[in-house]
């Protein structure tokens, strides 16, 4: 029996080779099977991508059909790690504010406005000069959506956090260059690190123990009692004396 030959999608030409590829139904030449954007043959690769009848290697592929940072614009590829902003995906690394550059840390809060990301102090300065945004609001990893006319809670990350403390620890009562230094290296802004200052002070002084007024009459009282049982002991020596 005669076989029929297999026509290449390629060339169109019948395939006689003693091996054929074939992908999806459809056959070629160990020749003809080339990426279709980059030509490179792919009859030794370990792996190609097919659509649309067209063949890809894996790079082309990936760049005509793979998510691309919303940032950069440029592909983002499998092992990125990426951040995500309700429907956009950002390499790390572009992850930042578009008004100060900061690149953002994880569970930070941002602000995503018109398709921009905004670290908070930013996004609380809009607010606080009155500007009005768009529906969007102000969304965040830790998921906040305020408006000027509520108050809100200042939420600070681990790394914030381990800055603050430890210029805490050096000067609890920086002046206002200190301030604007610190929150520089924590991307806070100024007000809202005076604010994390003036409370800390505040907590620091409520383990300071101060005394009571009924603790010292109750010590008083004691010492007195004290006194009073060591002058009966000392008559009592005098007496079995005589």
């Amino acid at each position: 029996l005669k076989t029929e030959l297999r026509i290449c999608t390629a060339c169109g030409e019948p395939i006689a080779d003693k091996y054929l590829f074939d992908i999806d139904g459809c056959a070629w030449h160990g020749s003809c099977l080339r990426c279709s954007v980059c030509l490179t043959l792919l009859e030794r690769q370990p792996s190609c991508y097919f659509r649309d009848r067209h063949v890809y290697c894996r790079a082309d592929y990936a760049k005509t059909f793979g998510a691309k940072c919303s940032k950069c614009c440029r592909t983002i590829a499998a092992s990125d790690w990426v951040r995500k902003a309700r429907d956009l995906v950002f390499h790390l690394a572009c992850f930042s504010c578009d008004t100060c550059g900061r690149q953002l840390s994880t569970g930070e809060q941002f602000a995503l406005i018109d398709d921009k990301v905004m670290c908070r102090s930013h996004y609380m300065d809009t607010v606080d000069d009155g500007s009005n945004s768009s529906d969007d609001g102000c969304s965040s990893s830790d998921g906040y959506n305020k408006n000027k006319s509520k108050r809100v809670r200042t939420t600070f990350t681990e790394e914030q956090i381990q800055i603050l403390q430890a210029n805490f620890q050096i000067d609890s009562n920086p002046d206002g260059q200190d301030l604007e230094r610190i929150a520089l290296a924590t991307g806070l802004s100024k007000r809202v690190t005076q604010v994390w200052f003036q409370n800390s002070r505040a907590r620091q002084k409520k383990h300071v123990h101060v005394p009571r007024a009924q603790d010292l009459f109750n010590g008083m009282r004691s010492d007195l009692n004290n006194n009073n049982h060591s002058t009966n002991s000392c008559s009592s020596s005098n007496s079995n004396t005589s």
